[in-house]
């Protein structure tokens, strides 16, 4: 018994850390950022205020932390699904990682509660918790910079889907985008075919 006390000890922060960002994911979607105070956040949670300002000092840092949990699970699921996708050894590599993107952020899209999830919520309070996002999607940009010069085509579909969806979320179509990512990735099959060639 008393070698499982340091594994507990070092799993029940990561649990609670996890609680919290569940709680403030919840919170930001049912009363938006401006509404979330840490009291709410850790009521939900069912931590101690004390608890929760361990693993968070302030608001900033708890939005901050649910950014950047998102954009973590993110690439765990790129890299789940397509290993070595940030770095493709050719082309066919590169539209492989470009499938498997387009994959996971019409899942992502599909996954997000309207009328905002904590992610958009929260860029709504601080333009600075889109570095993590932005470092994102330059490791995104090169993946497709691999690919035949049509799949930027994708690249920026994906954009604006993801762009439509932060700035207007009440008018989110989520039909519609679906529609468009299957057509996106219909477009990435046909260029690994060797078809879809249009540009020079």
């Amino acid at each position: 018994m008393a070698d499982l006390a340091p594994k507990l000890r070092k799993k029940m922060p990561a649990e609670t850390r996890k609680r919290l960002l569940d709680a403030a994911e919840l919170l930001s979607r049912t009363v938006g950022p401006a509404g979330m105070s840490l009291d709410a956040v850790a009521a939900t949670a069912g931590v101690s205020k004390g608890g929760l300002l361990y693993h968070f000092p302030s608001k900033h840092a708890l939005l901050r932390a649910l950014v950047q949990n998102h954009v973590t699970a993110f690439r765990d699921d790129m890299d789940g699904r397509c290993p070595g996708w940030t770095e493709p050894s050719d082309e066919a590599a590169a539209l492989a990682g470009a499938r498997t993107y387009v994959d996971v952020a019409r899942e992502t899209m599909r996954q997000t509660d309207a009328p905002s999830s904590g992610i958009f919520a929260a860029l709504t309070e601080d333009p600075h918790f889109m570095t993590p996002l932005l470092d994102l999607r330059d490791v995104v940009r090169r993946l497709f910079e691999r690919c035949p010069p049509e799949a930027m085509l994708v690249f920026h579909g994906c954009e604006g889907l993801f762009h439509e969806r932060m700035i207007d979320p009440t008018r989110w179509d989520g039909e519609r985008a679906e529609a468009q990512f299957l057509r996106m990735a219909r477009l990435l099959e046909e260029l690994a075919e060797g078809r879809a060639r249009f540009l020079s």
